[in-house]
């Protein structure tokens, strides 16, 4: 609770940034991006071995401290907001849906479900991959990260989906027959377009690959994602996160 309490109130703290500018530094030395990985790798795991060490020897005095540390370190949500609400050009628009998701699942919904299924360590490392695969050279971290969001997201997905069934009054949702592909390969994409249909827009995704690039539409509608739809669906991701804060305080509790 302390840890997600710290997490919020300071916001303005930027770990993709952080991790951005450490990855700028080392690619200048290291230009091989292989190389580079396979020494993200080595050092995760070392700091996992590291944790786990902490843990399991109680060199943590106070196991309520490690769980308050590891919580303020990976619950990163509300960064996101000022990042979205300082975006009010209509060019920025149809990138805030896809931030919020990542914010969503990334920043909260997945390090809480490793923590419960395999404990702080883990869930620290997920979040140091997650905010270096946000460079799009370092495929491999990429691949990785959108495996361990393949069940987060389907989390996600159903509180969403219950969402959209509730306030628009409709259980139909049309992922053009990519929704297993997309769970695979993109576990973020359905998140993306349930979030759409949500907020009664169209959602635009740039296929890159097999030497084709092309721009595929989701959705049925005619509105434009504006301002107030950034701010109702950053309310919705707000309130899962609640739901699901609750949830898992009543499970250790119980």
């Amino acid at each position: 609770m302390f840890g997600c309490l710290f997490s919020i109130l300071l916001w303005k703290l930027d770990r993709q940034r952080v991790l951005n500018f450490v990855n700028l530094k080392l690619n200048k030395k290291i230009k091989n991006v292989y190389i580079l990985q396979f020494l993200y790798f080595s050092v995760v795991i070392l700091i996992y071995i590291g944790l786990s060490f902490m843990s399991n020897h109680f060199i943590v005095k106070s196991n309520e401290v490690y769980n308050a540390i590891a919580a303020f370190i990976v619950i990163d949500i509300s960064n996101t907001e000022r990042k979205n609400l300082n975006h009010t050009e209509k060019k920025y628009f149809y990138d805030t849906i896809s931030t919020i998701s990542r914010a969503l699942i990334c920043g909260f919904i997945a390090p809480l479900f490793y923590i419960m299924i395999l404990g702080n360590a883990a869930a620290i490392i997920f979040t140091l991959l997650y905010n270096l695969s946000l460079n799009e050279d370092l495929n491999i971290i990429g691949t990785l990260i959108a495996i361990f969001c393949i069940v987060p997201s389907l989390i996600g997905e159903l509180f969403l989906y219950a969402i959209y069934a509730f306030k628009n009054k409709n259980f139909k949702i049309n992922f053009k027959g990519d929704y297993l592909s997309n769970l695979l390969k993109t576990p973020l994409l359905n998140v993306d377009i349930l979030a759409a249909y949500i907020e009664s827009v169209n959602f635009y995704f740039h296929y890159n690959g097999n030497n084709m690039h092309y721009l595929k539409s989701y959705g049925e509608y005619n509105n434009k994602i504006d301002d107030a739809c950034i701010k109702d669906y950053l309310s919705i991701s707000y309130f899962i996160c609640f739901i699901l804060f609750i949830a898992i305080l009543l499970m250790r509790l119980l």
